[in-house]
């Protein structure tokens, strides 16, 4: 028998070598992201998404993922536990998706940490706070400063810095506020403070006026507040209507103009805890406010500048060479001094971050440092 000889083209090999790089070039990597982009939770939710679109662009625009593009499948938790884990699924069983960013809403994180820890999917958050997340799983990270750190900053700053001793709170009971209620709560006792009176509401709450009263009957001498932008405005508005005054001490959540509309001049006086700003003299910190100015013509909101760095600190593990799930998990806690948008970032055996705090102050209609 004779064998045929079959004679292929030197062009037709290059045509074929390109048309194979070229389907690898357009290969998609997508990450998946859970926000609330509804609901009372939604001015974080929409301010990290412009911030991840911000990043999504960068990324795309300096070559992607060592050549492939990069792409975001973006799903609404509606501030709901229940509807973030539904969310998380279909990104998971349906996108076949390796890592999400999210949920701002710690209630929601730590309702997903099982099913993405059980998955062994990457969970970043760009905004939760509660101190369980911590011990959540070690597929769960954050950049974002836990409870624990800011509930002791502002226990210590009541007692220690305004002199108070006989303090009330006021928490939305989830576990964003119920977690901040108990640290500070714990660590105020431990100054040798007391809580006269802890009186918790729930989320969308629009009628405080029975834990209000119930507050003043306890006569503290300031209230501790952690609680979403809404209910907190609405309760500020009551307390001035029902003709009462309060010294309020709040959290970063507070730092959000929305409470300014919907209060009014009952939020004067508010003293509030922020993590220390980014120095704005630095170059990520600085490209990142001229292009989100110039992109939403407004200034970077609450978790706008985590939510850019969490998408960044992703891409920049997959630009490591990690691809799977694992592989992202054990680059991330290689991460050391990350520089971002909302400063340098760097995980610790948790998947936690710390940073310091400041103190501001709501005066003349605005916020400004204490």
């Amino acid at each position: 028998m004779f064998k045929q000889q079959i004679s292929i083209s030197p062009l037709l090999i290059l045509v074929s070598a390109v048309l194979i790089f070229s389907c690898v070039k357009k290969e998609k990597i997508e990450i998946g992201a859970v926000l609330p982009l509804t609901g009372s939770a939604a001015v974080w939710g929409q301010n990290a998404k412009m911030g991840l679109d911000i990043a999504l662009k960068e990324i795309n625009e300096s070559g992607g993922i060592l050549g492939s593009m990069m792409s975001l499948a973006y799903e609404d938790s509606e501030s709901d536990p229940t509807k973030a884990v539904s969310a998380l699924q279909k990104l998971i069983n349906i996108n076949k998706i390796q890592v999400v960013v999210g949920d701002i809403a710690s209630s929601s994180v730590l309702a997903m940490a099982p099913v993405a820890e059980g998955q062994q999917v990457v969970l970043l958050s760009p905004g939760a706070s509660n101190p369980d997340i911590t011990n959540a799983g070690n597929f769960i990270f954050r950049n974002w400063q836990s409870d624990a750190l800011e509930g002791q900053v502002d226990a210590d700053f009541a007692y220690s810095t305004r002199g108070y001793r006989k303090m009330a709170v006021l928490y939305v009971n989830n576990a964003y506020g119920g977690g901040l209620r108990t640290v500070f709560e714990e660590f105020f006792k431990k100054l040798g403070g007391q809580i006269v009176a802890s009186e918790g509401f729930e989320q969308s709450s629009t009628d405080l006026r029975s834990q209000i009263s119930r507050i003043a009957a306890a006569k503290p001498d300031a209230v501790f507040m952690p609680g979403y932008p809404p209910e907190m405005g609405a309760a500020l508005k009551q307390a001035k209507e029902m003709g009462l005054k309060f010294q309020i001490l709040s959290v970063q959540a507070f730092d959000d103009p929305q409470i300014l509309q919907i209060a009014g001049d009952a939020a004067e006086g508010v003293i509030f805890s922020v993590p220390k700003p980014p120095d704005t003299s630095d170059t990520v910190v600085s490209n990142f406010m001229r292009k989100y100015k110039q992109t939403y013509n407004k200034e970077p909101g609450v978790c706008s500048d985590t939510g850019y760095d969490a998408l960044r600190i992703i891409a920049w593990a997959m630009n490591s060479g990690a691809r799977s799930s694992q592989e992202i998990k054990d680059q991330l806690l290689k991460l050391k001094d990350f520089s971002g948008a909302a400063g340098s970032t760097t995980f610790d055996e948790n998947g936690d971050v710390l940073k310091p705090f400041i103190f501001k102050k709501v005066e003349n209609g605005k916020f400004v440092s204490l």
